[in-house]
């Protein structure tokens, strides 16, 4: 036994970090679904998003570029199956100007027009791509989509020629409001240009250093719903009996942290040995 603690005592660091690679890569590989907690965060959101009726619709505007995909992307793909999964009618739209690259993004990872979803585009979906103009255009969206958009963004039409908006022409036309997002314009732009002259329900997924400033919008009832960062999107996607990016992040982070714990249990034990086979 000494023998193994003298060895250890002295092991070459790159053994450390080859066993480091090793206990990070596994599980983002083959996602582990490793135990957590079901927050009320990720309880709220599963929910709201469930108890949508049928034929209702929704605006979904993802709200962030490259520098959020680590955090917001798994989110964004587990929330898109949930709506894809019910029978509701969904708008693409952003004001973000990488949007609609991230969205594309999502497209090639999950399609839409096959098993299990067999959505068709126009009538079930479309995609409007960026709209410029931050906050205003925001509200110029809200009150008019026909004149805020005169054409789509994947199929470069008008919107008129798509079944999907034929009664749907403003924010009070609209079920609900997901917005995922890093910045400005997000939540509070949201709020002042349609959850307060229009009432429309909003739900917010967001990274998790800007969960603090949206909790007073979620306690007020201003706000339905709050995903914020990796953490929780792995317990939604827990929820949904989908493993994901989200699962595989922190099994990386949670088979990272048992093998600090291991190594600080060997390296205290190590250490007594050795001190009393010495004295």
């Amino acid at each position: 036994m000494s023998s193994f603690f003298d060895k250890f005592e002295n092991i070459d660091r790159r053994w450390i970090y080859l066993l480091s690679w090793i206990f990070v890569l596994f599980p983002l590989i083959f996602p582990l679904g490793l135990p957590v907690p079901i927050n009320k965060e990720s309880q709220a959101w599963f929910k709201a998003i469930n108890d949508i009726p049928n034929g209702s619709v929704i605006v979904f505007s993802p709200m962030f570029g490259t520098s959020g995909m680590p955090e917001l992307f798994p989110m964004t793909l587990a929330t898109m199956h949930q709506l894809w999964s019910k029978n509701v009618k969904i708008i693409v739209v952003s004001f973000w100007a990488e949007g609609p690259l991230v969205f594309q993004q999502l497209l090639n990872q999950m399609n839409p027009t096959a098993a299990p979803y067999n959505k068709v585009y126009g009538v079930d979906w479309i995609d409007l791509g960026y709209i410029p103009g931050s906050e205003p255009a925001m509200r110029a969206f809200g009150e008019d989509m026909k004149k805020a958009v005169a054409k789509d963004y994947k199929e470069n039409k008008n919107l008129s020629e798509f079944p999907i908006m034929q009664n749907i022409n403003k924010a009070s036309d609209v079920s609900l409001v997901i917005s995922i997002e890093t910045g400005t314009p997000g939540l509070t732009e949201w709020l002042r240009q349609w959850q307060e002259p229009f009432r429309t329900p909003i739900i917010v997924g967001c990274i998790g250093v800007s969960a603090p400033g949206m909790a007073p919008f979620l306690q007020s009832g201003q706000l339905g719903a709050l995903l914020p960062g990796l953490t929780s999107s792995a317990e939604y996607e827990l929820l949904l009996n989908r493993k994901g990016l989200a699962i595989a992040g922190v099994d990386a982070v949670s088979m990272s942290h048992i093998l600090v714990v291991i190594l600080v249990v060997l390296g205290n034990v190590g250490y007594f040995v050795n001190r009393g086979k010495k004295k």
